[in-house]
C-alpha cells in the first residue's frame, strides 16, 4: 500500500471514528513484557463491546505463535487485563452473527474451557474477520504467512474502507467538491466571460423599470394632477420614459437569451467531459476495482450524476452569479432611494441566509440517501436484464418483480424524506419573505401619510413605489438562493461521486520507463509468487515454473486450486504481492501493459461478444482487418459455414451478450476473434466445457490450428483435452503440486493428477453405463 493512501486511511480513521487509528503505545508495552522485544504484532483488531454489550476497548493482537486479549479501563489509555495463550492451543473460532454485533469464541481441546470471549461491533468486522481467518488457516494443513503484512496499514485499511465507500455523507469536503468542479469551467473562459457579461448587464438592465415607474409617477402621473404641469409636456415626458422602458426591456431579454444559451451549452460540454473523464479513468482502473463495485453504481456515476451536474452548471452557477450581483445592486438602489427602508430591509438576511444553510444541510444527507437507493434500483435492472434467460428458465420472474418492487418503493420513500425536507421549509420561507414585505408596509405608511393628521408625508409616492418594485426584485435572488442550494447539494453529491471514482488509483500502474517488447517471445517465469485477492487470504503461495516460447502448458487441480488467478497475472489484471513474475526475461511491471496485452490473446469459458454484428465482433482485437481475413480466421475457427447458414452471414447481429447464438457458437466466434488477433501467448480457460462431443470436436480442431507457434496456458476440467499440452502444471490449495506429462504423471499412484484422472475416467465410465 503506498504512503499516500495508507495516510489517507488515518486521517479518516482519525476523522469519521472515535477510535484509535493504531494500536496504543501501552498495549505494545504491556505485549512486550509477556511477549519480548523480538516478537512482532502481526495483524490487530478492536473488540469495542463487554459482555453486557457496553463500549469498550480490548485489543485483540496476533503474533507468530500467541494470541492476546488486552482489555483497557474505561478512560485512557492505561491497561486493565491482559489474557494470552499459544496459538496452537487455538482448536476452533466459532462465530455467532447477531443483528448489531458478533460475538466470537476462541475455543480449547474438547473438554476444556474456552479460551477467550470478544464481542465487537459491525465496524470492526473487517479487522477481526482477518484475524479470524489466519486462525482458521492455521488449523489448516496449508498455514497462512503474515510476515509480509503491515499491520497498522491493514487495521487502517478496515477501518476506512466503509467510510470510503460512503464518503459523500462528509460534507465538510463540499467546498473542495465546489472549486474542483468549477475548474472544469477553465476551457470554456471566453464564453463564461461572455455570459457573464451579458448577466451583468441583464442585471444592470433590471434595475431601469423600477425607478422609471417612480419618475413616471413623481414627474408625470403627481404633477399632471396637481395641474403643475400641462398635458403636453406630461404626455411628451411619458412617451421619452415608456421608449426607454421598451428599449430596456427588449435589451434585457436579449441579454437574457445570451446568457441562457452558452451557459446551456457550457453545461451540457462540462457533462460531456465528466462522462468523458470518468469513462477513460474506468479503462484505466484495474479488474480489482470492478470486482469490488456494482455495475449500477457505475452506470449511475457516469449517467444521471453527470446529467445533474449539467443542471448546476447550465443554471446553478449562473443564477447565483446573478442573484449576487442582484442582491449587491438592488441594495444600493434601495439605499439610494430610502437609506431607512432599505436598512430594515437588510436586517433580516443574516437569519434568511442561516435558514437556507441548515435546510441545505439537511437536504445534503437526504440526496445521499436516494443516490444509494438509486444506485441500488438500477444494480437490480443490471443483474435481471442480462441474465433475463436464468430469469425466465427458473420462473423467478414474480421473485424479480417483488425485489425491483421493494428497490423501488424504497427510493420513493427516500424522496419522499427530500419532499418533506422541502416542503416544510419552502412555504414558511415564502411566508417570512411575504411578512416583510408587510412590514415595510407598515414601517413606510406613517411616512408616506404623515405622522400625525396635521403632519405632512415624508416620502413621495413614486419612490416608495420604485422601492416595492425594487423590493419585489430583492425577494427573487432571496428565493433563487434557496431554490440553488437544493440544486447545488443534489449536484455536490453527484460531483462528489464522480470524484470519488476519478481519484481511485488503479492497482496495476505502468512505470514512466515502461519497456516495450516488439515482439513478444513467449518466455514466461514465475519467481515465488504470492498473491491473494485482499490482504489477508492468499490463493497463490510461493508458485515458481518456468515456460518455453512455443510450448503448451496444461493447468489441472481441484477447483479453488489457483488456476485462474496464475492466468489473471500473466495478463496483469493483478499484480503479484511478492515474488516475480518475468515475461522473457524481464519484469512484467517494467512492461508497457498495453503494448503487452496487445500480445496477449484470450479465449474464456464464457465467451463475451458485444452487441453488434458476427463481423464486429470477431475484428474486436484487429480493427483494420479486411474482410477476406476475418473469413481466413473464421474458417481456422471453424467457424465459417454456421454464420454462412445465418440469416444475414457475418453481417448478422449478436444480440448483447451474443444470446442469439449458441454456446460453441459463441466459442467459435471467440476464437476466430484470437486466430485473428495473432497472440504470442494464448490463455484457454475452460475452452472445450459445457459443450456436446461434436462441438467439442470443431473447437479442439480449431484450438489446434490456433496453438501452434505460439506460447499457450490452458485450463481444462476435461484432463482429456491436455493430452497434447507439453507439460503438465498441477495446481492445489495455491501450490504447484506436480509438474511432467501427461504419461509422467499418471505414472504417480499417489499423484493428485492421477488421483484427479482416475476419478474423471470412473465418472464417465459410470455415466456411459
Amino acid at each position: 500500500m503506498s504512503t499516500r493512501n495508507h495516510q489517507r486511511n488515518l486521517n479518516l480513521v482519525k476523522a469519521y471514528t472515535d477510535q484509535p487509528e493504531t494500536l496504543p503505545p501501552s498495549v505494545y508495552s504491556a505485549l512486550e513484557e509477556v511477549w519480548g522485544r523480538s516478537v512482532s504484532v502481526q495483524l490487530y483488531a478492536l473488540a469495542d463491546l463487554n459482555p453486557q454489550l457496553q463500549l469498550s476497548q480490548t485489543w485483540i493482537c496476533l503474533g507468530p505463535t500467541h494470541l492476546a486479549l488486552v482489555k483497557m479501563k474505561p478512560k485512557g489509555n492505561e491497561i486493565d487485563q491482559v489474557s494470552q495463550f499459544p496459538r496452537e492451543q487455538i482448536k476452533g473460532v466459532l462465530e455467532h452473527f447477531g443483528l448489531s454485533c458478533t460475538t466470537v469464541t476462541f475455543a480449547g481441546a474438547d473438554g476444556e474451557p474456552n479460551l477467550g470471549i470478544i464481542r465487537f461491533t459491525h465496524r470492526q468486522r473487517q479487522a477481526v474477520g482477518a484475524i479470524i481467518f489466519v486462525l482458521r488457516q492455521s488449523l489448516t494443513d496449508s498455514p497462512f504467512k503474515v510476515q509480509e503484512l503491515n499491520a497498522d496499514e491493514e487495521y487502517a485499511e478496515a477501518l476506512a474502507q466503509p467510510i470510503k465507500s460512503a464518503q459523500a455523507a462528509f460534507s465538510d469536503t463540499n467546498r473542495a467538491v465546489f472549486w474542483r468542479l468549477l475548474g472544469y469551467l477553465k476551457p470554456y473562459k471566453g464564453q463564461i466571460i461572455l455570459g457573464f457579461v451579458a448577466a451583468f448587464i441583464m442585471t444592470a438592465l433590471m434595475m431601469v423599470p423600477a425607478f422609471i415607474t417612480g419618475r413616471l409617477i413623481d414627474t408625470v402621473v403627481t404633477p399632471f394632477q396637481d395641474g403643475e404641469i400641462l398635458w403636453e409636456n406630461a404626455w411628451k415626458t411619458a412617451w421619452l420614459l415608456l421608449a426607454t422602458l421598451v428599449t430596456t426591456q427588449i435589451l434585457r431579454q436579449f441579454f437574457l437569451w445570451i446568457r441562457l444559451r452558452w451557459m446551456a451549452y457550457i453545461g451540457e460540454y462540462i457533462a460531456r467531459d465528466l462522462r468523458r473523464d470518468i469513462y477513460d479513468h474506468l479503462h484505466r482502473l484495474s479488474v480489482q476495482y470492478f470486482s469490488k463495485m456494482n455495475t449500477g453504481s457505475i452506470i449511475s456515476r457516469v449517467s444521471s450524476d453527470s446529467d445533474r451536474i449539467w443542471e448546476f452548471i447550465a443554471f446553478g452557477v449562473t443564477e447565483a452569479s446573478v442573484s449576487v450581483l442582484l442582491i449587491f445592486s438592488l441594495t444600493g438602489m434601495m439605499m439610494y432611494l430610502d437609506w431607512q427602508l432599505g436598512l430594515f430591509v437588510l436586517l433580516p438576511l443574516p437569519i434568511i441566509f442561516l435558514l437556507i444553510y441548515w435546510n441545505g444541510k439537511a437536504m445534503h444527507g437526504a440526496f445521499l440517501r436516494i443516490w444509494r437507493k438509486w444506485s441500488h434500483l438500477t444494480s437490480v435492472i443490471s443483474d435481471t436484464v442480462p441474465g433475463i434467460r436464468v430469469v425466465k428458465a427458473f420462473n423467478q420472474g414474480d421473485r424479480e418483480r417483488t425485489r425491483f418492487g421493494s428497490s423501488n418503493n424504497s427510493y420513493v420513500d427516500e424522496t419522499f424524506r427530500i419532499h418533506n425536507i422541502w416542503t416544510s421549509f419552502w412555504p414558511l420561507f415564502i411566508l417570512g419573505i411575504q411578512m416583510m414585505q408587510v412590514a415595510v408596509w407598515a414601517f413606510a405608511i406613517p411616512r408616506l401619510i404623515g405622522g400625525s393628521p396635521t403632519g405632512q408625508p415624508s416620502m413621495e409616492i413614486g419612490v416608495f413605489v420604485s422601492f416595492l418594485l425594487y423590493l419585489g426584485l430583492f425577494f427573487w435572488p432571496l428565493e433563487t438562493f434557496a431554490q440553488i442550494s437544493r440544486m447545488m447539494n443534489r449536484s455536490l453529491s453527484s460531483a462528489y461521486r464522480i470524484f470519488e471514482v476519478l481519484d481511485t488509483e488503479p492497482e496495476v500502474v505502468d512505470k514512466e520507463d515502461a519497456r516495450k517488447l516488439d515482439p513478444v517471445v513467449g518466455a514466461i517465469e514465475f519467481k515465488d509468487v504470492i498473491f491473494g485477492y485482499d490482504p489477508v487470504r492468499q490463493i497463490l503461495k510461493g508458485v515458481s515454473f518456468k515456460v518455453k516460447p512455443g510450448e503448451m502448458i496444461g493447468l489441472v487441480g481441484p477447483s479453488g486450486a489457483g488456476k485462474t488467478t496464475v492466468i489473471n497475472l500473466i495478463a496483469r489484471f493483478y499484480d503479484a504481492d511478492s515474488g516475480e513474475i518475468r515475461i522473457d526475461g524481464h519484469d512484467i511491471q517494467d512492461l508497457d501493459t498495453g503494448n503487452y496485452r496487445s500480445q496477449l490473446g484470450m479465449v474464456m469459458q464464457d465467451p463475451y461478444l458485444f452487441h453488434g454484428t458476427i463481423l464486429e465482433n470477431i475484428r474486436y482485437g484487429q480493427r483494420d482487418a479486411t474482410v477476406e481475413q476475418v473469413i481466413r480466421a473464421s474458417k481456422a475457427a471453424n467457424a465459417h459455414d454456421f454464420i454462412c447458414k445465418l440469416p444475414q452471414g457475418y453481417d448478422t447481429i449478436v444480440g448483447e451478450r451474443g444470446h442469439t447464438l449458441s454456446g460453441g457458437e459463441r466459442q467459435r466466434v471467440s476464437i476466430a476473434r484470437a486466430i485473428l488477433h495473432d497472440p504470442k501467448i494464448l490463455i484457454l480457460d475452460e475452452a472445450t466445457s459445457s459443450v456436446d462431443t461434436e462441438t467439442e470436436r470443431n473447437i479442439q480442431e480449431a484450438i489446434d490450428r490456433l496453438t501452434e507457434n505460439r506460447t499457450v496456458i490452458a485450463i481444462a476440467h476435461r484432463l482429456s483435452t491436455l493430452r497434447k499440452a507439453n507439460r503438465l502444471f498441477v495446481m492445489k490449495e495455491g501450490y504447484l503440486v506436480e509438474e511432467g506429462t501427461h504419461e509422467a504423471l499418471l505414472q504417480k499412484a499417489d499423484g493428485v493428477y492421477r488421483k484427479l484422472y482416475d476419478m474423471q475416467r470412473e465418472l464417465h465410465e459410470a455415466y456411459a453405463l
